[in-house]
């Protein structure tokens, strides 16, 4: 049986962030690496408190917490502040 993993309501509050912010378009077609940039610049705060939530999942949350650790350092490379 599985665990509910239980999140702070600061940890809830970045995941409707990121929600929010990701619903307005429809995946990244048609948007160039400036709306691109502006996305992510949006929504890495959530993102990194986002991994801290996957890092606790059993088992592959340290895994999946390092690959996406590892697409925000590209996007940070392709998206300088």
């Amino acid at each position: 049986m599985s665990e509910a993993i239980s999140l702070s309501k600061e940890e809830t509050a970045a995941l409707e962030s990121i929600d929010a912010a990701l619903s307005r378009t429809s995946g990244t077609e048609g948007l160039d690496l400036g709306d691109l940039c502006k996305k992510y610049q949006a929504i890495r705060g959530p993102l990194e408190l986002l991994i801290k939530i996957v890092k606790k999942i059993p088992g592959i949350g340290a895994r999946v917490a390092a690959a996406l650790e590892f697409l925000m350092g590209l996007a940070d490379i392709a998206c300088p502040v």
